[in-house]
């Protein structure tokens, strides 16, 4: 039995010692192929050989957890990927003769597979040994005189590395891949954080972005989480989270990130305007003037608020049912109907170049003072005889005061949209109840006539 132990005592060190030697193996081997690269002839048995050897040092407790192993395997995989690279370069010389295109199609074409084995091998060394990861960014900031021959081929590759996945993110960006260009500027991002301790504010927002055009709500959310957490938001980041989780009818979250973009952010327009839509979006017609009144005050010259806020009024002002029929004018009708005149009026004032505004702005309050109109004309119609003998005259002519202040309103509208019926047959039938035959008839004479 002790003859059995001593063997047994003997044989780990003895095992221990051959996975260190795979690492040897596996650096020789490397050397060696490195060698042959300087000599123009890439001998790719000697990788390979590497590879195998360093696989084996990955499944063993001594070599596992080691920063080295893994700063090996980084090298070995990311010369993988600059061998098949300079191959399909090579392939397309007889085709490309532009090198510029050459390269973006070889960049286009190679497999990008053991490229990212090697960036996974720098996160998983900053993971399992943080240490050496010190050191590797010291190289990175304080200059390699410090390092190691190893540690300096190391940084060499990383730093290479930085530069490769930028030249993919970014040819895969202008072949409009969005989807992978997302991923290796979210790479870039995390490489550069890891060998330089900074955070790549402009790398993850070009991650951001391209998510955007992909259209990949989960990316999407995950990349723009990403610089929320990390303290290097944007405005446009909690926009675009605010969308996606939209675009996912998730408005509970929607409206969480919101919240979370206005405390960060609370001077941003934006933002507030993304919590004024929301507010109307679910009817809350007073949360929604609340943010608006502080948006006009940061920004008096746009159009755009006073045209909402004009709406919203008239909404209130004059509210309907489920299904569309007009109701009762509430009590607040005539502060809400006075709000809503001076709110469209304000956009026509500012005359925007955005002619949809003052379209719609021109629209609503020449359509607010002919359906006000029509209201009085309906309750002069529904008088008794003894009201009527005191009152009808004098509603029917309020009622023609709306319709003729209608009526310039609806003429300019038309000037921006000269095919749109809709206004065409407002102006038509306002003709008609101010007495204007001759333009009544020449309304639906142009209405016959539009395409």
């Amino acid at each position: 039995m002790k003859t059995i132990k001593i063997i047994a005592i003997a044989i780990l060190p003895l095992f221990g010692f051959s996975q260190k030697m795979k690492v040897q193996t596996a650096w020789r081997a490397l050397n060696d192929y490195e060698s042959t690269v300087k000599n123009g002839k890439p001998d790719i048995a000697y990788l390979d050989k590497a590879k195998d050897a360093i696989e084996m040092a990955l499944t063993h407790e001594d070599t596992k957890n080691q920063g080295k192993t893994y700063a090996y395997k980084a090298r070995i995989m990311y010369n993988y990927y600059m061998y098949n690279l300079n191959a399909e370069m090579k392939k397309l010389e007889a085709t490309v003769a532009d090198k510029r295109e050459r390269a973006d199609l070889a960049y286009g074409n190679t497999s990008t597979k053991e490229f990212e084995i090697a960036n996974e091998c720098v996160d998983k060394i900053k993971d399992i040994d943080p240490k050496y990861m010190e050191v590797i960014q010291d190289g990175f900031t304080k200059g390699t005189s410090q390092l190691s021959e190893d540690d300096v081929k190391f940084t060499l590759v990383a730093t290479q590395m930085k530069m490769e996945a930028g030249n993919i993110a970014n040819g895969k960006y202008k072949a409009k891949n969005y989807d992978e260009a997302s991923d290796y500027f979210y790479k870039l991002a995390y490489l550069n954080m890891a060998l330089t301790k900074k955070k790549d504010t402009a790398n993850f927002y070009n991650a951001c972005v391209s998510a955007a055009r992909a259209k990949n709500n989960s990316k999407i959310l995950e990349y723009n989480k990403k610089m929320v957490d990390l303290k290097i938001a944007a405005p446009y980041n909690f926009v675009a989270m605010y969308n996606a989780n939209m675009a996912k009818n998730d408005t509970t979250a929607a409206m969480a990130i919101l919240k979370k973009g206005r405390t960060t952010f609370p001077d941003d327009i934006e933002l507030l305007n993304r919590e004024t839509d929301f507010y109307l979006q679910k009817g809350k017609q007073q949360e929604a003037l609340n943010n608006l009144n502080a948006s006009v005050e940061k920004d008096p010259n746009n159009p755009l608020f006073y045209l909402v806020r004009g709406n919203i009024y008239d909404n209130m002002a004059n509210p309907k049912d489920a299904n569309g029929k007009d109701m009762d004018k509430p009590a607040s009708f005539d502060e809400w109907f006075k709000n809503a005149e001076s709110n469209y009026s304000k956009v026509i004032e500012l005359n925007p170049a955005n002619k949809d505004h003052l379209y719609n702005s021109l629209y609503n309050l020449g359509a607010m003072y002919n359906n006000y109109g029509g209201y009085i004309q309906t309750r002069a119609g529904n008088l008794t005889l003894a009201e009527a003998a005191k009152k009808g005259k004098e509603m029917e002519a309020q009622a023609q005061g709306y319709y003729k202040k209608a009526i310039p309103l609806l003429e300019r509208a038309l000037e921006i949209k000269p095919e749109d019926r809709g206004t065409m047959s407002a102006l038509r039938k306002l003709y008609m109840m101010t007495n204007d035959q001759a333009k009544a008839t020449e309304m639906n004479n142009r209405i016959k006539n539009a395409k």
